[in-house]
């Protein structure tokens, strides 16, 4: 079978992907704001709100403070939950000729969308952007060697028509979720409110979610309700990144057309820790439930339609896809 995940738009004919540098850019055009240039040092929650410590400048006060500074160099049990039911800790990033030539003459004949390809080692990301192709390949650095992927990332490569890339990068990186995204003064997004391998698309709608509720409840919430809010709004965000996580793990455990020693520990050794990892009396939250859920509703002979609509994180149908293995 062909085991290659093609993320084709629904019921569109097209979809965008977007520079992060020009919308950056086109924000910052219709933004009332002052840029300070400082490298950010740390950042507190305090008496009336939270205070931000730079480099070389004085510290200030805000009301509120969104912090995105990434996922952390080293996990703290009493700050992350290290969801160690996901395989994966390392990418391999390479960057690779423009799918569309700049003169955009004659016709396109490879695929313009994100890809997600299963592979012996893992899986690999291919992702056009407007100047190159980026590329990338996840694996665990536990399990196979970094030769050994690099091997199977120039076959594939080599398969796939490209003759030269640039080696961008080996990222190491935490699977975690952060157990106080919001705290009523400070509220983390995007990687430092959680990481789970480098999944774009899930990052994105995450910190959508995160700073649109926190805008929401400071905005439209009495300031007295502040203190009573924050916890509610925090174990939301946990749960809603946890029921992610669980996702992510648990879809590894579904298999691929590899039988090799990655796919092998996937589903053997490294799923079977979601149940510890995710305990409600460790989390404080119901994230494992909602998992147990929607399995139990996968294994019924039939789905009530009065089910359909159920999610952990992403619909039934996303369950019921993954759960005949990647790539079927």
């Amino acid at each position: 079978r062909d085991f290659t995940h093609y993320f084709t738009p629904q019921q569109v004919s097209y979809a965008y992907h977007l520079s992060a540098d020009f919308m950056a850019e086109l924000l910052h055009e219709a933004t009332r704001a002052c840029h300070i240039d400082a490298k950010v040092l740390k950042i507190a929650r305090v008496e009336g709100g939270a205070e931000v410590e730079f480099e070389e400048r004085a510290p200030e006060r805000y009301d509120l403070v969104f912090d995105a500074r990434g996922f952390p160099k080293e996990l703290h049990p009493d700050q992350h939950i290290n969801i160690s039911f996901i395989p994966t800790n390392t990418a391999v990033i390479r960057r690779c000729p423009a799918i569309v030539a700049e003169n955009g003459e004659g016709p396109v004949l490879q695929h313009t969308y994100t890809r997600a390809v299963a592979r012996p080692h893992g899986w690999i990301f291919v992702i056009p952007l407007t100047v190159h192709t980026s590329y990338g390949y996840i694996f665990n650095r536990d399990v196979s060697s970094l030769a050994e992927v690099e091997a199977d990332f120039d076959a594939f490569l080599d398969a796939d028509g490209v003759s030269e890339f640039e080696q961008r990068a080996v990222i190491p990186f935490p699977n975690f979720v952060h157990r106080q995204i919001y705290d009523g003064a400070v509220a983390r997004i995007g990687n430092a409110a959680a990481f789970m391998e480098p999944l774009e698309a899930t990052a994105i709608v995450s910190a959508q979610l995160q700073i649109g509720m926190v805008l929401h409840i400071r905005l439209n919430r009495p300031v007295e309700s502040l203190e009573r809010d924050a916890p509610v709004v925090n174990r939301f965000l946990v749960n809603n990144m946890l029921c992610y996580g669980l996702f992510v793990g648990w879809h590894y455990s579904c298999g691929s057309q590899y039988d090799t020693e990655f796919w092998r520990n996937a589903r053997d050794h490294v799923w079977p820790q979601h149940r510890v990892a995710a305990d409600p009396g460790v989390v404080d939250c119901a994230a494992l439930e909602k998992l147990d859920d929607m399995i139990e509703l996968l294994h019924r002979p039939v789905i009530e339609k009065a089910d359909w609509n159920q999610m952990c994180a992403v619909p039934l149908t996303s369950y019921a896809q993954m759960s005949q293995g990647l790539g079927c």
